[in-house]
């Protein structure tokens, strides 16, 4: 890593409207041109969104852009009717693009900018035109991180979960849940103005600006929050908290900590469920290794992620002290690792 990973300044006196797809307005897309837009490679799938991601130079700017390459039929000419023609789909284009567009408005620093919509010529395609965050996304991008699991990669990438994390927060305190948060939909710019890297966040196919869900199962297997598998009604922001905590493991160990959080659908969840995290960072041991998880970690580490991951919701750290007055929720910030503190757990 390069450069420094400092906090960026966030506009939060705006908050983010009800309907997120009603920030962008269809009328607004516009026809695509091939002269402009000159295909380079294949990033990515986007095979939620039946797509393709390509990377693209854009003339008109004089830079490279990332492309979401959609179907029509697949998009619709409007939020209002891709929900009539796919009720169930959970992840939904049209929420992407309207969330983009107001972060966007505000400033929001910790997202790829949206710059266009476009319809080929014969509509067969819908291109959704984007800042290119050069260094990809964070699963791939942590395989450039040399230091194996311990105290020096946690210093490595302390910055960088201080400033995911920060990112998050923000966008709570703008009203907007993510429900997806993961390793593949944060991604690496190193085009800052003081020439730093950045995280940004991407997909928001399945954001909300509602804060209770029920019966409303979001995310990837891995990253879940328990309390989405349940009757129960569960609050979105703690949700995101729990993913995140999902996120630093996974960077921090480079491995997950248990394949997904459905009841009987992981023996590691179950173990965790039953004897608690510590008990089972202590039995498990590295991927490809003899040694114990536990073992790899500072104690600031295990403290911040038995919060973050705590199984019952009421227990788990929150991002955003101000939300909750209840008391009954801690914050990170107050935590000693995300102060800095990776080897002193007073």
């Amino acid at each position: 890593m390069t450069g420094p990973m400092q906090l960026l300044p966030v506009q939060l006196d705006q908050k983010a409207p009800d309907g997120l797809a009603g920030a962008y307005d269809p009328r607004d897309v516009m026809a695509w041109d091939p002269e402009r837009f000159t295909p380079l490679k294949q990033l990515q799938g986007a095979m939620r969104n039946q797509g393709v991601v390509l990377l693209m130079y854009d003339s008109l700017t004089n830079r490279m852009v990332a492309v979401k390459r959609m179907p029509s039929s697949w998009t619709c000419g409007s939020h209002a009717q891709f929900l009539l023609e796919h009720p169930a789909e959970v992840e939904m284009p049209w929420q992407d693009i309207g969330t983009t567009s107001f972060l966007g408005s505000v400033n929001f620093p910790y997202i790829c900018r949206l710059d266009g919509v476009y319809c080929n010529e014969n509509e067969e395609h819908m291109n959704v035109v984007s800042e290119w965050a050069e260094e990809g996304d964070l699963f791939s991008w942590t395989s450039k991180v040399t230091e194996p699991p311990g105290i020096w990669r946690e210093a490595v990438l302390w910055p960088l979960i201080k400033q995911i994390a920060f990112a998050v927060m923000n966008l709570h305190e703008l009203s907007i849940v993510h429900r997806d948060i993961s390793l593949e939909n944060i991604v690496i710019s190193n085009s800052g103005v003081d020439t730093g890297m950045y995280a940004k966040i991407i997909d928001f196919g399945m954001a909300s600006t509602h804060r209770s869900f029920q019966h409303s199962v979001r995310g990837k297997p891995s990253y879940q929050a328990p309390e989405v598998h349940t009757d129960q009604e569960y609050n979105g922001s703690l949700a995101d908290v729990f993913a995140l905590g999902v996120l630093i493991y996974a960077l921090l160990v480079q491995d997950y900590p248990w394949m997904s959080t459905k009841p009987g659908g992981c023996k590691c969840f179950n173990f965790v469920k039953q004897h608690g995290l510590r008990a089972y960072l202590n039995r498990r041991k590295r991927r490809g290794s003899t040694q114990k998880v536990i073992e790899c970690m500072s104690d600031g580490l295990v403290r911040l992620l038995e919060g973050l991951l705590a199984i019952e919701p009421e227990r788990r750290l929150t991002l955003n002290g101000a939300l909750w007055q209840d008391g009954e929720h801690a914050s990170v910030w107050d935590e000693p690792w995300f102060k800095g503190k990776l080897l002193d757990p007073n």
